[in-house]
Parts: structure tokens; sequence; C-alpha cells
């Protein structure tokens, strides 16, 4: 990895992705010259040009680059896996005879076996704008500082921590045995917040926010948005008073909603923790798993979510596609080993980098909204208790018990928001609470670009007041 404070090129999406495949070519050449059965190299290169404030102040701004190869290989049914971020010949060589080695130490695995090849067909276009891909860090810096100054120019109490802005350019590529030869390539700007309010003695809790775009075009209205959001919930952090303890209904932010109650429904239906006894979702393909209102699906066609891919970590292809269908478990995610395990095909949701083994995982989650309406209207519909927007804690993703902090919390009283809370006890199995949700609004919300999920209203919550 290289950092410099000089403007790099223009991103060559094409150039790059032309090199990382002749990389991976070599790499599991090599690999079955020194007596691999089968191999498989995945390449990145990655370049950020990332400026970072703190306190209002400039504190680095640096262009960082690098080139990452891992190469997986399966020699009588036992792996061995190495990664390097050296590309010359004799780096490669060594590359691949270590993975060899190392597969010699292993236990074997009838499982081991890489996936066929197979074309991706979901159409996303070209993920790099050329004037994203042409970002630099004078263009970063601009950005950011215009960030931070408007941030603190809406209201003297804001306290800014920290703020980021980055332009980020990705390649990767992909090669393999099984003729598995494909590549990729991805460019965005960013920009995120993490700070509080001060009004005299009163020190709001902190709070923060951000997202990224691939379209410049979009890059204002994601400011804005970031300003806004980070503005109104740690402004509203000040005054906090106390909650009142009941059992009941809660009002959840699409943020709280998805790390409490669909990260657990996703990580149970991972093929992996189903085979492995690990999931409270084992054995209900098929039935109801959740209120009928609930529907998720992994959706990598979305551009406005960082995960949008054509195909995955082992170059299956990827596809919009459904978890949960009005509260019907409909699939399991699979990667190359538990597709082998269960026989049937993956489902494209290998997950990770070049640095480890591929694991497992989605793309680009999205809980479909309901009817309840805005915001505005889900409170109307709580009438009074807990509005949650962000939640500190811990989710248990095989029994699915949660217990934690509400943050940025909010007392509702008549459909109203009244004042800020202290913290906030809230607890609950989110397994059982997903068959109580009573409300979700009309319109989602993207979060931190990652995800999409509406405002829930769920019933027979524990809050237990600070």
């Amino acid at each position: 990895m290289s950092s410099q404070k000089l403007e790099a090129p223009a991103f060559d999406p094409a150039l790059e992705e032309s090199r990382l495949l002749d990389r991976c070519e070599q790499l599991v050449a090599l690999a079955v010259k020194g007596g691999a059965d089968e191999a498989e190299a995945f390449g990145t290169f990655s370049e950020v040009a990332c400026v970072s404030f703190e306190k209002g102040d400039l504190k680095m701004a640096q262009v960082d680059d690098g080139t990452s190869i891992g190469l997986r290989v399966f020699k009588d049914g036992k792996m061995g896996f190495t990664s390097t971020n050296q590309t010359d010949e004799s780096s490669l060589e060594e590359a691949a005879n270590n993975a060899c080695t190392l597969a010699g130490f292993s236990v074997p695995d009838e499982m081991n076996q890489l996936p066929e090849a197979r074309e991706p067909s979901l159409e996303l276009g070209d993920l790099v704008q050329p004037d994203v891909g042409a970002f630099g860090l004078e263009a970063v810096v601009e950005c950011g500082r215009d960030f931070v100054e408007r941030t603190v120019a809406g209201d003297s109490r804001i306290s800014i921590d920290k703020a980021d802005a980055q332009a980020s350019r990705v390649s990767v590529a992909l090669h393999s045995t099984r003729g598995v030869h494909l590549s990729e390539s991805d460019a965005s700007v960013g920009l995120s917040v993490f700070g509080m309010a001060v009004d005299g003695d009163d020190v709001s809790g902190f709070d923060y926010w951000g997202g990224n775009v691939r379209d410049l075009s979009r890059l204002a209205a994601l400011t804005d948005e970031t300003i806004e959001r980070f503005s109104d919930a740690v402004l509203g952090n000040l005054g906090a008073g106390a909650a009142e303890t009941y059992a009941g209904p809660v009002l959840f932010s699409p943020a709280a909603f998805l790390s409490i109650f669909i990260s657990p429904v996703v990580s149970a239906a991972s093929s992996i923790a189903v085979q492995r006894g690990r999931s409270a979702l084992a054995g209900k393909l098929g039935s109801s798993v959740t209120d009928s209102a609930i529907s998720i699906l992994d959706d990598p066609a979305d551009l406005e979510l960082s995960g949008a891919a054509r195909f995955d970590r082992e170059g299956q292809p990827t596809s919009r596609f459904a978890i949960v269908e009005g509260g019907v478990l409909k699939s399991y995610l699979y990667n190359g080993y538990s597709s082998k395990v269960d026989d049937c095909l993956s489902t494209g949701h290998a997950a990770g980098g070049a640095r480890s083994v591929p694991g497992l995982g989605p793309h680009a989650i999205s809980v479909a909204a309901g009817s309840g309406g805005d915001r505005n209207a889900m409170l109307e519909a709580l009438g009074k208790g807990l509005f949650v927007q962000r939640f500190s804690g811990t989710v248990d993703p095989a029994s699915g018990d949660f217990s934690g902090v509400a943050k940025s919390a909010r007392w509702v009283e008549n459909g109203q928001v009244v004042r800020s809370l202290k913290e906030t006890l809230i607890s609950g199995n989110a397994f059982e609470l997903l068959n109580e949700v009573g409300t979700l609004s009309t319109s989602t919300e993207t979060i931190f670009s990652s995800a999409r999920a509406p405002f829930a209203l769920v019933d027979g919550v524990s809050v237990t007041a600070g």
C-alpha cells in the first residue's frame, strides 16, 4: 500500500482490470504447475483519495492505492490459500508455491471444489462514471471543506469531532481453472460526519451519518441530506430527559430496524448457519417466519447501494434475490462450498476480498415499504412511546435475542416528539417480534448507502427508562 499527496491520474478501469486479469491468470497457471488440481485467483486494485477533518480543521489529505491477489488451491480435496500485494513474477511464484504447500497440511474435504463458470446476466451499465473516475484529491479537499463549513454554519451549537470526504475507485478480477474469467470496476464519492451538539453545559450524545454516490449529479443532494440528518440528530439530542418503562409498541428508524430485526434474519438465512445447526430458520423454507408485511430482498441491481455487482467473490452471477416475501422464507443464501453440501447451485452470495477465502453474505439488502405513510404518520400511529433512531447493543444472530441502548431516542406523546432521551434500554427477541410488526412506512431510506429499509412500528418491545 502506498500513500502520496500528489494528484493521481484519472482512473482507467479497463487498464486496471486487464492488469489484474493477467496477474490472476499467471498465478493460476503457476499453481497448476505446482501440482494444484484446481486454482482460483481473485485480485483487487483500490485507489482512495481521502481528506479528514478533526474539530473542524483539516488533518489529513492523501491518495492511497494498492493491489492484492488471493490464491485458493485444491489438491486431493485439501485447500490451501495465500495472498500477496506484490505482483512481480517471483512474488507470484512464491505465492503459488505457498498455497500448494499449505494445502498439503490441511484436512481433506470432498466438498472442496470450485464452482463452474456461469455467465453473469445482471445488467448494471458502467459503474464508473468518467467524472467520478477523475475526481482527484484537490476536488475531494474542496468537497470536504465545503461540507464541514456548511455543517457548522447551520447552528453554532454543532461540534464536529471528525468528518471525511473521499473518492474511491476499485477494480476486481477473477480467474479460475473452472472457466471463470471476469472483471468489474466501481467508483464513488462519499461523505461522513461524527460529532455532537454543545449548548452551554448541555452536551448532547454523539451521532453520525454519511453515504456515497456513483453519480456526481447526486453529490449535492447527498451533502444536503447528510448535513440535515446529522444536525437534526445531534441538536435533537440536547435537553435529554427520561423515558417511561413499559412493554409495547416502539417506533424504529430504518437504521435501527435493519440492525435489530432484519440483520438476524439475513444471518439466519445463511446456508452455512443452517448446515451447522446455528440458524433459527432451519427447516422453515416455504413457511411464514415474519409478519406478512415483511419482504426482504438482496438487490445487487440497486445502483444507489454500494453492493451493486454482477458477480460474487467466486465469479457466480448475482441476481435480485428474495429472502423473505410476504413473511414467507423463500430461500437460503449459498456460496460455492455450501451449495456442494446441499447439491444445488450457488445463489451468488460468496463474499469477501483478496486476503481471505470466500465467506458468505448479502450484497445490498432492501426491505420493502408498507402503507403507513411518512415519518410523521408513523409517529401518529405510535401515539405515545419510544422512537429509536440508533441502537447500541448486542443482537444474537442464532437466537434473535437483543438488548442494548436506544441512541438518539425520542419520547413521543400524542403523535409528537416531546423530548430527547437519556440512555434507555430496550430488549426482546427479533424473530418473535417480527410477527408483531404493526406498520411499515410508505417509503424507504438508504442507510449509509449500504441498505434500504422503512420505518417500522413493532409491538411487544421491553423498554426500561434510564
